[in-house]
Parts: C-alpha cells; sequence; structure tokens
C-alpha cells in the first residue's frame, strides 16, 4: 500500500462540542467538511482560489476557521441540521431554499452573527 491509498482523517471539534471539522486525505485527494453533512471542498479548489499550494492552502483554511475569521452557516428543517458550510458572504440569500429551512451563521467558537 503506498501513501496515496491510505486513509487519514484529522477531527476538529468546536468548542461548544457541536460541530466536528473533518479533514480526510485519500486517494491522493483532501476533501475539507463538517460531519454528517453533504458539504466540502477539496484542497485543489483552495489553492486554485488562494493561489497558494494545496498544503497551504489546507493550512490557510483551517487556521482561518479555528481562529473564528470564517463565517459557518447552518441550514436546519424543523430543528434538525440539513447542511453547514463555510460561506463567503452570509448576506447572499438561496433564492432555492425550502420555506421551512433556516439558515443561521455563527464562528467556530459558538459566537452567534
Amino acid at each position: 500500500m503506498n501513501d496515496k491509498s491510505k486513509r487519514n482523517t484529522e477531527k476538529y471539534v468546536s468548542p461548544d462540542g457541536s460541530l466536528t471539522f473533518l479533514v480526510v486525505r485519500e486517494h491522493g485527494d483532501v476533501s475539507l467538511g463538517f460531519e454528517g453533512t453533504p458539504w466540502h471542498t477539496h484542497a485543489d479548489i483552495l489553492a486554485a482560489l488562494s493561489g497558494l499550494s494545496q498544503e497551504d492552502a489546507v493550512s490557510q483554511f483551517i487556521t482561518s476557521l479555528l481562529e473564528n475569521k470564517r463565517v459557518i452557516a447552518m441550514a436546519t428543517v424543523n430543528g434538525r441540521v440539513r447542511d453547514v458550510w463555510v460561506t463567503g458572504d452570509p448576506a447572499e440569500v438561496d433564492i432555492y431554499k425550502p420555506e421551512n429551512e433556516v439558515i443561521t451563521f455563527r464562528l467556530w467558537d459558538g459566537s452567534a452573527l
């Protein structure tokens, strides 16, 4: 088994214990997202957007998330979390969201926006 076929998962749990952020390295790919939710991104996308190497882009993304410099959106339907993602623009409204979906914003430390 070579290094690219191994799975390595880093876990970061928010101070309030409500979110777990995962960095999964597998088959030469690095994906980042919140445990139990569909949203995720990849190292190559972060690198392309930032102009950094993939490793530097991932490191910068994680650091900025953990230092409360990135806004986290949480979509709930009937009180149950449907998705969690990092948003670049909290003011951007999803015109396709269901009427019963509520989107709230927070920081990693649990502070509401």
